[in-house]
């Protein structure tokens, strides 16, 4: 087994970094848009590290028994059949990393303007997403070590923004205790669309599925580090949050709904920042955040091309981008989801992508985590780890996300159907593929 590179730390790490980005600091300007109590926007927080725990304890079992690269391709194809995993497998290349890339460029792109206004952002945007993947492209080594680097800084900068906005205190005077408003806040349509958000930001807690086969001892490491690293994640997320609508106005952080920036992401860390550090502090921080975001990116740009080079391996016409290099990195498949991010970039709108994203990300995370029931199902128990609190977390998993999607569905029509498109043209592009092969044999 010396060919797998990866760490436990360098496995949580994935995890974490591929966390915390977009959106924990572009999230709650959204959010604000239906919400305006500190509670609801907490309990929203809170809701999304609790499903991200038991989708994590699920995953964890499920990559546990199939330790091979791939993230949903791999599970989905072995629980189900293998035109679900290529489904999902698509998905990911496309939506589950490319846009997220895609995304955080344009949110560290949008930090850097707000330093240096005579700053493009799609060109800060582009030209991080090139140096990145240049390094991954060139050494495994050398990106992981590059990883590790970035996301211990990321975690010690959030760690000394959230005890400094603690020590600053409650300047905006907003309670964060329970009312009779929160309370219907919470009931409403607008809190489970507000998931989507939430939930996005806590997308990567399975990024080390996605390289299982190069993570040492994964019988041991996959499932400590899908686990140590959501835990680690929703204490950040619920403490970042608790600073941002505890230091400045709502009203600021709130994204505008008319004129010529109507719906573009607002830099919620940077004017936090402005309020516990002053003008000149705000200005280190969003240089902060967008070396946060550099880490966030660097893990995407890992984790994706380890779904691309083993999905489009078995398919003839896409052969070319599973090859690779001399030292076993997928240098193709990172150029592909190199171009297809900078494409996404330079042409979506911000609140159309994240939605898009988080509906169709959840449709699969939801189809993996009832994969474990039937997976045991077929096969029983697992030898070594086990699911916490099975049947029940799964069941729970699959039931809060039914529940987001169907409001979800009814809300944001458009950008679910764009969502659910997209699955399908991945099972077309299966079929043709899998036709053509059977033609030639």
């Amino acid at each position: 087994m010396s060919h797998r590179k990866i760490d436990l730390s360098a496995a949580v790490s994935l995890v974490v970094a591929n966390m915390i980005g977009t959106g924990v600091f572009t999230g709650l300007g959204f959010q604000l848009l239906s919400h305006n109590h500190g509670f609801t926007i907490l309990a929203l927080w809170i809701a999304g590290g609790i499903m991200a725990f038991l989708g994590a304890v699920c995953y964890a079992e499920l990559a546990t028994r199939l330790p091979q690269d791939g993230g949903e391709y791999n599970f989905l194809s072995k629980v189900y059949h293998p035109a679900l995993g290529f489904m999902a497998g698509f998905v990911s290349a496309t939506v589950g990393f490319s846009a997220p890339i895609a995304l955080a460029a344009a949110s560290l792109g949008t930090y850097a303007h707000g330093i240096f206004p005579a700053l493009d952002i799609n060109i800060v945007g582009t030209a991080v997403i090139v140096g990145i993947a240049a390094i991954h492209a060139t050494n495994l080594s050398a990106g992981v070590q590059f990883q590790k680097v970035f996301t211990l800084i990321k975690v010690l900068l959030i760690a000394v923004f959230v005890l400094a906005g603690i020590f600053y205190g409650n300047a905006q005077g907003i309670s964060l205790g329970y009312s009779d408003l929160s309370a219907g806040e919470i009931m409403t349509a607008g809190f489970a669309v507000n998931l989507v958000y939430v939930s996005y930001a806590y997308s990567g807690w399975n990024a080390s599925a996605y390289l299982a086969g190069e993570i040492v001892k994964p019988e041991k490491n996959l499932n400590r580090s899908i686990i140590w690293g959501t835990l680690l994640v929703t204490v950040l997320y619920v403490l970042l949050n608790t600073v941002f609508i505890m230091s400045a106005p709502m009203d600021e952080m709130r994204v505008a709904t008319e004129g010529v920036n109507a719906f573009k992401p607002k830099e919620v860390g940077m004017i936090s920042a402005n309020y516990i550090f002053g003008a000149w502090g705000g200005k280190v921080m969003g240089g902060v955040i967008c070396i946060l975001l550099i880490s966030t990116i660097s893990a995407m740009i890992i984790a994706g091309p380890r779904v691309i080079q083993p999905m489009f391996g078995k398919i003839p016409a896409f052969q070319i981008l599973s090859k690779t290099s001399e030292k076993g990195n997928p240098v193709r498949a990172i150029l592909f989801q190199t171009i297809l991010a900078l494409l996404i970039l330079w042409t979506a709108s911000f609140d159309s992508i994240m939605q898009y994203i988080g509906f169709t990300l959840t449709i699969f995370t939801t189809l993996t985590v009832a994969g474990v029931i039937v997976f045991r199902i077929k096969n029983g128990k697992p030898n070594g780890y086990r699911a916490l609190g099975y049947p029940v977390t799964p069941i729970l998993f699959i039931a809060a996300n039914i529940w987001v999607c169907h409001f979800q569905l009814v809300n944001k029509t458009t950008e679910s159907l764009i969502g659910f498109g997209t699955a399908l043209l991945g099972i077309i592009l299966y079929f043709i593929s899998t036709d053509r092969i059977s033609k030639t044999s």
